[in-house]
């Protein structure tokens, strides 16, 4: 019987090792907020974002008035196929299904955590999900199919907003290299991501800036007598102006500055600008310096004083997990990266919220079963009880297991507490039926009957106090509202664990006493008659009449 439940139990861990039930850290809760970050060409005059982005907004409507035609005339709202149709309304949808964008809110000079001139957010504010049939990433996917071309858009990426730990779902940090070799690592990173199902939203928190002039003293100008700080001075003299003199009118300080009357707009004026050397000559800047355009970073993002680029994504839990993007990228992208940019990277967001949760939950664990096993090794006066007591607990895991399975849930972080909180209950009736073998022992009966007569004393007192619990834990088991989520694999652990190891408790605990029992009377001749596991005589023996209680009935 033992050994049958082993194998009971390898199967369910193997279920979970073979992929045939993933894990997923947290749920995903139904996302009521999206939001569309916007990157444009450096450069990009603000007239154009404006209306570029006004574009984008306005493709979010037309993708709503898509989804409403196509739900309405299909009459599959809520399930009901061949739905009677009600007349059109004017703005070309039904009164079946309401639009569910609430709100559209723009921000201009900003995106996530970089700000520049060049960026843009759209953040979007859905109906409640309760209140639609639509989820929320089929009007992602929309909104992103219908978003027009628009010339110097470098990036759109469309996500919604998540609840739950902070972080996000994919979150690769690259570090310890020239700020540029760190942004092409990025650049290809983020095109490998694209390749990965179920990976969306894909950005970079190196945006670029303006494009920039970089000027270097050539040996002429060096010959000259001019310097950096010399020459810096005076270019920027001439385009912001330079100070005359400064006096007082009243209580305020007026500043006199003058300005050079550029000749041409931008930086075309720099070959029309002449330099003063130290001697007095006059040199035109194009004859002194060697001028290259390149393009800058709006912000550098530094981590403990390390130059860092954050690549970061969302991922479909019904397409793929966190783990498997993450294994999958360990092993595929990211030693080729290494060791083409000479760089080093680090998984954090969710990734580091998973190792912080399951080592405190590790730490938990330990303590609490340490506290169960000192309790009842204290209330038996037993060393070996207390396990016979709590092996029950494991086998909770294969219930919680089939649960998750058979309703088409993945393991969360949540169904690990599930399972946490589940070993107390399992305990309880472990405690009920030890305690009536121990009590069967004492009045004279062997351990074969003891064991087998104490189930059926207890069946009933074990099958009413699961099914208590799980009564009161079905409705959860069956809520359909979307916020709700993420407490159902907490439920079904629960629910499907207590119910499992109902069934099991009241085999696998006689036999692991049978087992005990058995362990005792093989090591008797080497540890003596006096070492006991447990109470009583081994199968088909009679305990002697003196060791039955005077009140208690005797054989």
């Amino acid at each position: 019987t033992f050994a049958v439940l082993i194998a009971t139990f390898i199967i369910a861990v193997g279920m979970m090792a073979g992929g045939r039930l993933k894990f997923v850290f947290f749920p995903t809760l139904e996302p009521e907020n999206i939001t569309a970050s916007v990157v444009f060409a450096p450069g990009t005059p603000s007239n154009d974002i404006l209306r570029s982005v006004s574009r984008i907004e306005a493709a979010l409507y037309v993708a709503q008035k898509k989804l409403l035609l196509k739900v309405n005339n299909n009459g599959k709202v809520n399930g009901n196929a061949g739905a009677e149709q009600n007349s059109a309304d004017s703005a070309g949808y039904t009164a079946i299904e309401k639009p569910f964008v609430k709100a559209t809110f723009v921000l201009i000079g900003k995106a996530g955590r970089a700000s520049g001139d060049n960026l843009a957010q759209i953040s979007v504010q859905l109906s409640p999900s309760e209140e639609r049939d639509i989820r929320t990433k089929t009007i992602i996917a929309a909104w992103r199919k219908a978003a027009p071309k628009i010339p110097g858009l470098e990036r759109l990426a469309i996500g919604g907003r998540r609840g739950g730990p902070p972080g996000r779902d994919v979150d690769v940090r690259l570090q310890n290299a020239p700020i540029t070799v760190l942004k092409q690592a990025a650049e290809e990173l983020k095109e490998a991501l694209t390749g990965f199902p179920g990976v969306s939203a894909i950005t970079d928190d190196l945006p670029y800036g303006k494009q920039e002039l970089v000027m270097e003293l050539n040996p002429r100008g060096t010959a000259l007598g001019l310097t950096g700080r010399s020459l810096g001075r005076q270019i920027r003299n001439a385009f912001e102006g330079a100070i005359a003199t400064r006096f007082a009118r009243g209580d305020d300080e007026i500043t006199v500055r003058v300005i050079r009357k550029q000749e041409a707009a931008g930086a075309a004026d720099l070959d029309s600008l002449y330099i003063a050397t130290p001697s007095g000559q006059r040199v035109a800047l194009s004859q002194i310096v060697d001028i290259k355009e390149r393009r800058s970073f709006s912000i550098v993002q530094r981590r403990d004083g390390v130059r860092t680029v954050s690549v970061t994504g969302n991922i479909d839990d019904e397409v793929s997990t966190t783990e498997e993007v993450l294994t999958r990228l360990a092993k595929e992208v990211m030693p080729d990266l290494v060791a083409k940019y000479n760089i080093d990277y680090v998984f954090k967001g969710r990734n580091e919220e998973r190792a912080h949760a399951f080592k405190d939950l590790k730490l938990g664990a330990m303590i609490a079963l340490a506290l169960i096993y000192i309790i009842l090794a204290w209330v038996f006066g037993s060393y070996f009880k207390p396990l016979a007591v709590m092996a029950i607990i494991p086998f909770g895991f294969v219930g919680a297991v089939v649960g998750h399975y058979v309703m088409g849930y993945p393991i969360t972080i949540i169904s690990m507490i599930g399972l946490l909180g589940l070993s107390g209950i399992l305990v309880n009736d472990s405690i009920v039926l030890v305690a009536r073998v121990k009590e069967r022992l004492e009045q004279g009966e062997d351990l074969a009957d003891a064991a087998i007569g104490a189930s059926r004393d207890r069946f009933r007192a074990v099958l009413l106090t699961s099914l208590t619990t799980i009564g009161g834990l079905l409705p959860l088991v069956f809520e359909t509202s979307r916020q709700a989520q993420f407490l159902i694999p907490m439920a079904l652990t629960i629910v499907f664990g207590l119910a499992a190891a109902t069934i099991l408790v009241l085999v696998l605990v006689p036999s692991l006493l049978g087992i005990g029992g058995d362990i005792r009377w093989a090591l008797r001749g080497t540890i003596g008659r006096g070492w006991t596991f447990l109470y009583g005589p081994r199968y088909g023996s009679r305990a002697p009449q003196s060791a039955a209680p005077s009140s208690g009935p005797a054989e």
